[in-house]
């Protein structure tokens, strides 16, 4: 039994999709599907049963799935502690930013973790909070900012509450109509499906208008509503300079936690460990 095998097992597993999975991995689906004939083979039983809506484990597979994941866990804990026995930390940490490296003001660990660990080279990745949580869990990214709560595979060290507020074009802005009601009737510039402000505009306004425009960066949406193409939620830490044209209210101000989170099952991992030590809480 080969370790690729185990590691396509668990993709499949999760992803329910070959073509998904193949993506998560690195490689072609019907490399994945070969790995996964082979380890049917191997094991004398059906791990998969292959339906119109995707890859459906098997009883087989059920029970087999979670033992799958502690396997692959433990080599790479110990493929780690050998990599970094008696010897400085290198590789590389791979993070995402749901927003600016201003605004989380994360300068200071990026320069303690420069500091204390010269060998590891860090690479960032601006994204929102959904997909950074898809990225760590795929193993794509090691660590991110994300807002909100996470599931139980993940484990979330708390930073700070954010003030989220709203931006609109003033070109909206007329003596009949509060803000209230020119942001109830206007159309809004979107995070991504899942986003927690994307979910929070659907509590505040159920009938809000979404635009075809959407992006996870706050500078982005800021020139989108500069161009009258709809209003958006934005990070208060963002606002410095707001264009001419722009208008910000805070008839719909929220707050939001923001967590840096990596996964549960890589806490051990000595890269992880140092990254965590280094995250600090943050003022309110």
């Amino acid at each position: 039994m080969e370790f690729y095998h185990l590691k396509s097992f668990v993709a499949v597993a999760k992803a329910q999709n070959l073509t998904k999975a193949a993506k998560q991995l690195h490689t072609t689906p019907p490399a994945v599907s070969a790995h996964i004939k082979a380890l049917e083979q191997e094991l004398n039983v059906t791990l998969f049963e292959r339906t119109s809506k995707g890859m459906l484990l098997t009883p087989h597979g059920l029970a087999l799935q979670d033992k799958a994941q502690t396997t692959l866990n433990s080599a790479r804990d110990f493929i780690q502690s050998a990599a970094f026995t008696d010897s400085p930390l290198t590789g590389q940490l791979k993070l995402g930013l749901n927003l600016s490296i201003r605004a989380l003001e994360c300068q200071g660990l990026l320069e303690q973790l420069q500091c204390a660990f010269p060998k590891v080279s860090i690479s960032l990745n601006p994204s929102n909070s959904t997909e950074i949580l898809k990225g760590i869990e795929s193993g794509q990214l090691d660590g991110g900012y994300v807002f909100g709560s996470s599931g139980n595979e993940f484990s979330a060290k708390f930073i700070t509450n954010r003030k989220i507020t709203t931006v609109m074009p003033k070109a909206w802005m007329n003596a009949q109509e509060s803000d209230f009601q020119l942001l109830e009737k206007g159309t809004w510039i979107g995070m991504s499906e899942d986003c927690p402000f994307d979910n929070e505009l659907v509590t505040r306004l159920p009938k809000a208008k979404i635009s075809h425009f959407s992006s996870c960066d706050e500078r982005t949406r800021i020139d989108l509503v500069s161009q009258g193409l709809g209003a958006s939620f934005i990070d208060e830490c963002e606002l410095l300079v707001l264009p001419d044209n722009v208008h910000q209210t805070n008839v719909l101000d929220f707050t939001l936690p923001l967590f840096f989170v990596v996964l549960a099952s890589r806490q051990a991992e000595p890269l992880i460990q140092a990254l965590l030590n280094h995250v600090e809480m943050q003022p309110e």
